[in-house]
């Protein structure tokens, strides 16, 4: 009987773990659905890549077989989801949950470890599933896509390796990251990277035989490429790519093995944390006064006392620009994210778009490195002032800090000029690092004259671009929803402007040049050309309009505390 009962417990610990396992899943897919950046990059982007596709290459029959265009995108799109729906997500949530202390709290429950990574990686492979299925959907209903019934086996084994070798990749750069902000950004700056050199944002583009290669040691290249070819029905044999596999796979163990190893359960302590020393309280001697305090002596312009209440002298609107920009930009450097996408990436995006253009010049012999310049200091300026500025504002109102603020002289077009002239500078140290780059690797050459005037241009395109942020904060209830809709806004935009050199459809190119991204990047294209260029009146204008009209717009809706449900 007692061997009875050992079992029986046995089976219950077992169960209780099951079950616990269960409840972490559950619990990991709620928050990853409450989390933007998942949202976003799991179904957002890849959907409206799909679209933007689906409107570049068209869909028409390639054969007499009926077989549509976007027979040979649709896999794109996917491998783009499932990638992004799996890598951030775990690499985020991982570190999230460490710096939190949530780790700490749970390893002193009966929850195994194992327990918590299957809640954390089976929640990102449901929603690679959910991303997965929404594109497969779509790409059937709208664009009357075949699936190839010989290659359904050799495909689910990829989906299936694939998503699993970048859930633990996320567990790798999780457990090594310091801080979920340096996990966020490190994640998906990575993923954005092996997006690009992997070749899943070019339509119809080649790129360098040395790229292709350095790609193809990472996983999503493999990946992405066997996806292709079990789409393709013109392909023979049954899609098994075992060199693919076989890439995919060592980085499944790789990141398993470096995750786990180096997992920790407590958060890392700061390096410059040190004991705190007290000073001790000294107390008065008997018969001594207590010294006055900085109020009490305090004393007006005239000499008087002002009895416990001094005149406080209002700091000047320099100053309160000065300050509340040098909060703005403290701020910024502290998310590394934000520095990321801001800065980093358009530097890097310059490089690469410049690297994979067949020639020195465009097609409409313009030279590649200006056009791309300009094309990136577009995008920096977009996440810096129209993605992350409003963001920034909506998280203040959310968590109640405006409306402290409220009860302060700080008025709100100091607070609003502030974050707005911080979010120049980023732009200036954009422009400033793609101009040395292009100087020095490229053979990028602009006289004073085009510097100058691309100056007064990125000015006016800035003011526009932070105007018609600071409306979308007035638009959107949450900063969660403002960071979503801000980033959905900009990458649709950017393909519709031309901001990443897609040649699109006429009607693409008149919708762009409604909105002020693609007047910001004609001007400074414009303005850099030499001086015999005229001067972009007509852009300068759309940009003065979209600042004036949006900027009115934003301050008088603008509201100090958050929508009441």
């Amino acid at each position: 009987m007692m061997g009875v009962g050992g079992a029986l417990r046995g089976s219950a610990v077992r169960v209780s773990a099951a079950s616990m396992a269960r409840d972490q899943l559950v619990h990991a897919v709620l928050a990853l659905w409450r989390t933007q950046v998942v949202l976003v990059f799991t179904f957002v982007m890849p959907l409206l890549w799909l679209l933007l596709l689906g409107l570049l290459a068209g869909n028409d029959a390639v054969g007499p077989d009926g077989v549509r265009v976007m027979q040979f995108a649709t896999p794109t799109a996917i491998a783009m989801g499932t990638f992004f729906a799996t890598l951030p997500p775990v690499a985020i949530s991982v570190a999230e949950a460490r710096e939190t202390g949530v780790l700490k709290r749970l390893h002193g429950t009966p929850l195994p470890a194992w327990g918590y990574l299957v809640g954390r990686i089976g929640a990102a492979l449901l929603f690679a599933l959910g991303a997965l299925l929404v594109t497969v959907l779509l790409s059937v209903l709208l664009y009357e896509v075949r699936l190839r019934t010989e290659t359904l086996l050799a495909m689910a084994v990829t989906l299936v390796l694939g998503t699993t070798a970048f859930s633990a990749v996320g567990l790798a750069i999780g457990s090594l990251s310091r801080t979920a902000s340096i996990a966020e950004a490190a994640s998906i700056g990575s993923a954005v990277v092996l997006s690009f050199i992997s070749g899943l944002f070019f339509v119809g583009a080649t790129l360098p035989a040395w790229l292709d290669t350095v790609a193809s040691v990472f996983p999503l290249k493999p990946y992405a490429d066997a996806l292709r070819d079990q789409f393709n029905p013109y392909l023979p044999g049954r899609g098994w790519d075992p060199a693919g596999l076989a890439v995919i796979a060592v980085w499944l163990v790789a990141g398993t093995v470096i995750g786990l190893g180096a997992l920790r359960w407590e958060r890392y302590r700061s390096r410059s944390a040190g004991p705190v020393q007290r000073q001790p309280v000294r107390p008065t001697p008997p018969g001594s006064s207590a010294p006055p305090s900085s109020l009490e002596a305090r004393r007006t312009t005239d000499g008087q006392a002002t009895r416990g209440r001094p005149r406080v002298r209002r700091p000047s609107a320099l100053a309160v620009l000065a300050g509340q920009s040098r909060a703005a930009l403290r701020g910024a450097a502290r998310r590394p994210g934000d520095v990321f996408f801001s800065v980093v990436m358009p530097v890097g995006l310059f490089s690469l778009l410049v690297t994979v253009q067949p020639g020195d010049t465009l097609t409409d012999g313009r030279p590649a490195a200006l056009v791309v310049g300009a094309s990136m200091v577009t995008w920096g300026a977009g996440v810096a002032l129209f993605m992350n500025l409003p963001e920034g504002v909506a998280r203040a109102r959310d968590t109640g800090l405006l409306k402290r603020m409220r009860g302060t002289p700080l008025p709100l077009p100091g607070y609003l000029a502030g974050r707005t002239v911080a979010g120049f500078v980023l732009t200036l140290v954009i422009l400033t690092a793609i101009l040395l780059l292009g100087a020095a690797a490229y053979g990028l050459r602009i006289g004073p004259a085009g510097l100058l005037l691309g100056l007064v241009v990125l000015l006016v395109g800035a003011l526009s671009l932070a105007a018609c942020g600071l409306l979308l904060t007035t638009l959107v209830p949450s900063a969660r929803a403002v960071g979503t809709v801000g980033l959905a806004v900009l990458f649709l935009l950017s393909f519709f402007s031309d901001v990443f050199l897609i040649d699109g459809p006429d009607w693409m190119a008149t919708v762009g040049s409604l909105f002020p991204l693609k007047h910001l990047q004609n001007g400074l294209a414009a303005a850099w050309e030499g001086a015999a260029a005229p001067v972009p009146w007509l852009d300068l204008l759309v940009l003065a309009v979209w600042a004036t009209a949006a900027g009115a717009l934003a301050i008088r809706r603008f509201r100090w505390q958050p929508a009441t449900p």
